[in-house]
């Protein structure tokens, strides 16, 4: 059951869609052994649409397809769930990390051993919220799974631009 959304309290209700989504994304991983593409948008009322990404769409089209969205429909936040390389660091000081980080670098750009495939929902807010769930995908022989999760909260958003205190 989805979760009911309160116009009087935006940043609870997404947080409590977030979380409905990333155990349903889990449930569909799972039963399926993928997960496709899917953006889920929400208005200040809440949700307003499902939109699933083809496969193969560009990393950088759906960025600013999101983007396009958000300001021409006054979004209050938008949920995307799938599959992603992604690079879980070694240490605090780990310089991959930062290079990652600073923009440096892709993951796509790293060797196959030191990049991690992940089922990946992150949701993000007007409000500044910004959750990201992250679900390793373990592959042995024919069998895939998911093993380790890891929730990262409140990080600087990329899709949702907040004026800098100067």
């Amino acid at each position: 059951m989805d979760p009911l959304w309160n116009p009087d309290a935006k940043s609870a209700s997404i947080r409590k869609w977030a979380d409905r989504l990333h155990k349903e994304a889990q449930r569909v991983f799972l039963q399926d052994k993928t997960h496709a593409h899917i953006l889920f948008a929400f208005q200040d009322a809440g949700p307003v649409s499902i939109t699933p990404i083809p496969a193969g769409t560009n990393h950088d089209q759906v960025h600013h397809a999101i983007i396009r969205e958000i300001q021409e429909n006054n979004l209050y936040g938008v949920i995307h769930v799938g599959e992603a390389w992604t690079y879980f660091p070694k240490d605090t000081k780990d310089h991959t990390a930062f290079q990652l980080l600073d923009g440096e670098m892709r993951v796509s750009d790293l060797r196959d051993g030191d990049k991690t495939e992940a089922l990946y929902l992150r949701m993000e807010s007007r409000d500044g919220d910004c959750v990201v769930y992250l679900n390793r995908i373990v592959r042995q022989g024919n069998k895939v799974g998911l093993g380790e999760h890891r929730t990262i909260s409140d990080e600087e958003p990329l899709w949702f631009v907040r004026p800098r205190e100067a």
